[in-house]
């Protein structure tokens, strides 16, 4: 593989970005600077984030990538946010397990795996591949896959009736967002916080849910972003709901009305109407 230095350079400034930004939560400006000048390849868990960051597919910066894995994992994830389990997991089905390299890509699959495994209530097996990933295929570098994955843990033992290993699962993930410098995207950080506050929602932590969803929409609003921006707002207008405070509840879910129309593909549409009427 051969990295398109010139190319990452023309792109970053393009979007009007400068090394440190670009960087940011994701590795140094020193790496930044390595890819540029000196076409230094870094770690793929690294090379997707910033692609990501970039909005760009990772064969723009580099010439025989493979890239078609990444592609096939962007598809899944796709369809796991729009709660199209049965094609997340046929596009599973077609990847071709014994043949990935990295631990990085392990960690994906696998996670993506208990993630549709967990949603179709197969919660032994979900809870089984999760804890592959944050054991045998833990990669050196900290990414945000071990939020993710322990945050699927605690899904897969609320849906088990387990709401105390739920609630502690679901603050261990917290911590890690908190206390670890992890590598992550701006769709995968989104979803954390979309997942850890509909957790604590359903664990009756309403505060701690509105804490943790109003840093997603911090992150999604930073970056003009509308990616499950409405699933945001949505929890935190359930949540000031739940505390009690209907005007502004109602306010949350307008908000959220709006963005889901302007998503072409948001699937929480009619769940947003139904709590509307339940004010109206």
């Amino acid at each position: 593989m051969k990295l398109r230095g010139d190319v990452l350079k023309k792109i970053r400034r393009k979007r009007g970005l400068s090394q440190t930004a670009l960087a940011e939560g994701i590795c140094t400006q020193a790496t930044i600077s390595l890819m540029e000048k000196q076409n230094r390849l870094p770690k793929m868990n690294i090379l997707t984030a910033i692609c990501e960051r970039l909005n760009i597919p990772t064969e723009r910066i580099v010439e025989n990538s493979g890239s078609g894995i990444n592609d096939q994992f962007n598809t899944i994830v796709n369809d796991l946010v729009a709660g199209k389990f049965e094609t997340a997991t046929e596009a599973l089905n077609k990847i071709p397990v014994k043949k990935l390299e990295s631990d990085f890509d392990k960690q994906r699959y696998y996670y993506l795996l208990g993630m549709v495994q967990v949603n179709s209530n197969k919660i032994d097996e979900a809870i089984f591949n999760f804890e592959l990933v944050l054991t045998q295929f833990a990669t050196t570098s900290a990414n945000i896959y071990l939020a993710m994955t322990t945050a699927g843990m605690a899904l897969a033992y609320y849906k088990r009736d387990d709401p105390e290993r739920a609630a502690r699962l679901t603050d261990r993930a917290v911590r890690l967002i908190d206390n670890k410098k992890l590598i992550g995207s701006l769709r995968q950080w989104a979803s954390i916080y979309c997942q850890l506050g509909e957790l604590y929602s359903n664990l009756g932590n309403y505060k701690d849910s509105k804490d943790i969803v109003e840093r997603g929409i911090e992150l999604c609003r930073e970056h003009d972003s509308l990616f499950i921006l409405d699933e945001l707002y949505l929890i935190r207008g359930k949540d000031e709901l739940a505390l009690g405070d209907d005007k502004q509840a109602k306010e949350t879910l307008e908000i959220a009305r709006s963005i889901s129309v302007a998503r072409r593909e948001s699937f929480v549409k009619d769940e947003i109407a139904a709590e509307l009427e339940k004010l109206n």
